[in-house]
């Protein structure tokens, strides 16, 4: 893990004077972004009343034994905070190198819990939020054959249910997007505006369709629900040459984009840019299987309502890669390059997500942008 030294002897300084002080918006959380961090997290949050349940899975690089501690705290920049102390916890799943846990708990005063992953030499911080914006969280889950809990906003098994209602209601809608815009471009509408495709009842079974998204609720009058995206088995990867040429978007210039869009052997014009561009196939190849690694891990880490390579964050972490730095308040999360730039996101809740994220574009962004397409054609980045 990357850490920011002078953060880490903030933290210890903050330690001298009082084991409760953690002000979580001044931790470097860079790792829950990086694909070689030893651990990936990753959780899921049920709420009945006042009662929150919240799945968490971690993966571990290596088996390795780890402490782990509850905290939780009025919110980011707050430096006062306590062990939650009363709650339930069962193991769902266990094995050397993964595991999930049910966390069960009255709701707190507070707005934010605060994994402590911890043993000898290192720690690691994950925050998850206890208010969805100004909403509860939704009262139902979504889980896959085994009965555990499916932790992506995405779905590619056809092996899956719904519980915690005997009724659902879903909106379908058409999964259309366009990639997200570069990060010198105007801006928009924060949030999204999208018309549903149709609204349909279901109880013990129901048939999604592939590339359109859903959101699920335990009725028409829940605020809240669960966003879903129905996709291929193979997801979050790519095969199919019309999904690989599509999400070349960010690398090619706008004739280059026309020429794939109108070619009429799409194959032969794919392979045609990748060659010509790195003038040989080795060249070629070891630039398609990287750049589609960027594409993959954007599509896991960052589909919300739509596919994760064209998300805001999405867009940025495959151009630029895994962030240095990153610092993460309330209603904000900035990344930091240590050759590059800095990027700002409002975080919002919406009916589709409870953490959107939308980059704050600005039009000093142009020039590390075409700098950075630029290196990733040459094969330097």
């Amino acid at each position: 893990m990357r850490v920011n030294k002078n953060i880490v002897c903030y933290f210890l300084l903050l330690l001298s004077f009082s084991a409760m002080a953690l002000d979580f918006s001044r931790i470097n959380v860079s790792w829950q972004y990086d694909p070689q961090a030893e651990i990936q997290m990753q959780d899921r949050i049920v709420q009945n009343g006042d009662s929150l349940t919240i799945f968490i899975r971690f993966r571990f690089k290596e088996a390795a034994d780890w402490d782990i501690d509850y905290l939780v705290q009025p919110n980011y920049s707050s430096e006062g905070h306590k062990k939650l102390k009363s709650f339930k916890l069962d193991t769902l799943l266990s094995d050397p190198q993964s595991f999930i846990l049910r966390l069960s708990f009255k709701k707190p005063n507070e707005n934010l819990l605060v994994v402590k992953i911890f043993q000898e030499g290192a720690f690691y911080y994950y925050d998850i939020r206890l208010k969805n914006g100004s909403l509860s969280y939704p009262s139902i889950l979504l889980i896959d054959g085994d009965g555990l809990p499916i932790f992506d906003n995405f779905l590619n098994t056809s092996k899956f249910s719904w519980i915690g209602s005997e009724q659902f209601h879903a909106t379908e809608y058409i999964e259309n997007s366009e990639p997200a815009d570069p990060p010198m471009a105007s801006m928009k509408a924060l949030a999204p505006s999208i018309l549903p495709d149709s609204t349909f009842e279901f109880s013990d079974s129901v048939t999604f369709t592939d590339n359109n998204f859903y959101v699920i609720r335990e009725d028409s009058n829940a605020l809240s629900g669960v966003t879903i995206v129905k996709v291929y088995p193979y997801y979050p990867e790519y095969k199919l040459l019309g999904e690989l040429a599509t999400s070349m978007h960010y690398i090619l210039n706008e004739p280059e984009r026309k020429s794939l869009r109108n070619s009429r052997n799409l194959k032969e014009s794919f392979n045609s840019f990748w060659i010509k561009t790195y003038t040989t196939k080795f060249r070629a190849r070891n630039a398609i299987r990287n750049y589609y690694n960027w594409i993959e891990q954007a599509n896991k880490r960052f589909t919300d309502f739509k596919q994760g390579w064209k998300t805001d964050r999405g867009m940025i972490y495959i151009v630029y890669g895994v962030p240095d730095e990153v610092y993460r308040s309330d209603s904000e999360e900035e990344w930091f390059y240590d050759e590059g730039p800095s990027f700002e996101y409002t975080i919002l809740s919406t009916f589709f997500s409870p953490e959107t994220y939308a980059l704050r574009r600005n039009l000093s962004h142009q020039k590390s942008w075409f700098e950075f397409i630029a290196a990733m054609r040459r094969g330097s980045e």
